[in-house]
This record gives C-alpha cells, structure tokens and sequence, in this order.
C-alpha cells in the first residue's frame, strides 16, 4: 500500500503520446495550438509545472515532432501494446528516481494545475497503489492517475498475460476514486469530431 503524506518531489509525470493521429492525418494531437504558440503539450507542461511537478518526459515512439521539449523524449519498451505500454515505460523510467508517477494524456486542452493538484493530494491521502480521476457522476478518467513506481512488476505481468486495458490493471492494482464534478478539464481530442467541438469552443474565446 501506498503510505499517505507523498511529498510533491517524491513524484514525476509522464505524458502520454505515443498514439499514431491516424484519424487526424498523423498529426500528434499534443501539438494542436491552444493560443498561437502554445500547444496542448506545451501547455500541460507548464501546468504540471506549477502543480509543483519538478520532472516530465514526453512519451512518444516517434521522437521528431516533439524535439522542441528537449531530451526526455522516451520511447515504450514495448511497441504495439497501447497506453499500457507507455504506463510500463514510464513507470520503469522512474522507478529508481521517485517514488510515484503522474500520467497525462496529450490531448487534454483544458486540464490545469488546480486538477492536476487534487489528483496529487488524492493520491497521497489514499490508502491505495493507483488513484485515478472520475469525471462527472462516474465516468472514470483511467489516463490521468497516479500510480506507485513499486507496482511495476504487476503492470509487466499483466502486459504479460494479454491484458491490454488500463482500467482493468487500476482495478487490480487497488485504485482510489478521485472525483471531479466538473468534465470539461478531463475533455480529450479523441476523433475528428472533438477537434472540431474545441476548435469551435477555443475560437469564442472559451
């Protein structure tokens, strides 16, 4: 179990971007503008910055669109596994560095350091291995957790076993509910449609 009283430099984050954009003519979706300059990424960067996260790597197979970030730019150890690929990657980055580790997903464009808080704070008062966001009522957010670096072992065994859904290994793993009643910080670019819907949203000023 994780012992409550996690200090915020006993953590680092990871992003997750290692998706392909086929739905979005490979374009990373991390790299959509939120104001002229400042992508998603770049955005979520500073945001984890001021929630007090002093590491962040980038993860992503293919390195190039990201070289603007500097050199943490890692690739999954395993290739064709999805997100939990990336979870293994980047816990086992930071398992001999810190204790813990913050996920993201990169298309998050409203997400903040006020979520990205909370999440810490809920992480470290529970009394599980895994807290993970819940948005709204019950819809859980299984990309934006915190998980304990020591759980490595049973991330590897269950990509071992065939299991390829995140929200299956946070079950088994012992996860803590953080719930957010506001959605729209947990809103993702997920299809061609979302885009749009933020497109729309980001040019009335919202």
């Amino acid at each position: 179990m994780v012992s409550a009283g996690f200090r915020r430099g006993q953590i680092a984050a990871a992003v997750l971007a290692g998706g392909k954009g086929k739905r979005f003519g490979r374009r990373p979706k991390g790299l959509w503008e939120v104001a002229p300059g400042i992508s998603i990424l770049k955005k979520q960067v500073a945001e984890l910055a001021s929630s007090g996260i002093e590491e962040v790597i980038i993860l992503a197979n293919d390195p190039g669109p990201y070289r603007g970030f500097g050199p943490n730019i890692v690739p999954d150890l395993r290739a064709g596994v999805g997100p939990l690929g990336g979870i293994e990657t980047a816990i086992s980055y930071y398992s001999s560095r810190c204790k813990a580790t913050l996920l993201l997903p990169c298309d998050l464009p409203y997400i903040t350091a006020r979520e990205i808080s909370a999440l810490l704070e809920g992480f470290s008062e529970a009394e599980g291995n895994v807290a993970v966001a819940v948005s709204g009522e019950s819809d859980w957010e299984p990309l934006c957790a915190v998980v304990n670096n020591e759980l490595l072992p049973v991330v590897k065994a269950a990509i071992d076993r065939g299991v390829r859904k995140v929200r299956e290994v946070w079950k088994e793993l012992g996860v803590a509910l953080i719930h957010f009643p506001d959605r729209e910080p947990f809103f993702n670019i997920n299809t061609p449609g979302d885009l749009s819907r933020w497109m729309v949203e980001k040019g009335a000023g919202n």
